[in-house]
């Protein structure tokens, strides 16, 4: 097993016993042969002729399944393997198996359409065996993507870390100019001390002024301030 799979490995979903998969194709040959080997990996199966009827099983018993597997072509009119991805993809992990005919078009349509992983007959037991890995990175991504959604903060573009406490004080916080956050700019903290005119002070100004007068020749008709 690559390192990536092993990363998939949980303690729920260790093994393939429990898994309950839909697995659904219109050649009744096939859909015994694949019913067989998922039940030779541990899958327990049901098993049903048509995107139809598939359909019509999880509505009946929504907790029946935890993922489908469907042929994407099928030889009758009405809904096939994409069809029943588009109705069921949300809700459940849907894993595509081509002919091998189908077309780079087909194949991109299911898989911009949110298959849980594609594969190609004829199919062998170890690839059956580790679809579950598969299954357990589509739960995790959509786990994911369902807590994103509902944290408005990720709506409004707004990072989960990214809050007043850690950013600092913005422009219109009421707060600004009395210390800020930590980390944070702190514009407008220091106040001007109100300068207090003693006596003492003024006797220095005039003795300033006198001088002044007396070195730039004030009395001699010259001006105060030369430029």
């Amino acid at each position: 097993m690559a390192n990536g799979d092993q990363d998939m490995a949980t303690d729920e979903l260790m093994e393939t016993e429990g898994l309950k998969v839909l697995a659904v194709d219109d050649d009744p040959i096939y859909l015994h042969s694949l019913t067989q080997m998922l039940r030779r990996c541990g899958y327990e199966v049901t098993a049903k002729p048509s995107p139809a009827e598939a359909v019509r099983e999880v509505e009946k018993n929504p907790d029946g399944t935890d993922f489908i597997m469907t042929v994407v072509q099928t030889r009758g009119r009405g809904m096939d393997g994409l069809g029943l991805l588009k109705r069921l993809g949300k809700r459940y992990p849907v894993v595509l198996v081509f002919s091998g005919n189908e077309t780079m078009e087909t194949r991109r349509r299911g898989n911009e359409g949110g298959a849980c992983y594609l594969m190609e007959k004829p199919l062998r037991d170890a690839q059956i065996h580790f679809i579950w890995q598969h299954v357990v990175r589509w739960r995790r991504n959509a786990a994911a993507a369902a807590t994103a959604n509902a944290d408005p903060r990720h709506s409004q573009g707004i990072h989960l870390d990214d809050t007043p406490r850690k950013r600092g004080q913005g422009v219109n916080d009421p707060n600004k100019g009395k210390g800020g956050s930590e980390g944070g700019l702190q514009l407008g903290t220091t106040k001007k001390k109100k300068v207090e005119w003693t006596p003492e002070m003024h006797e220095l100004f005039v003795n300033a002024v006198t001088q002044l007068k007396t070195t730039e020749g004030f009395d001699s008709g010259l001006p105060l301030f030369r430029e």
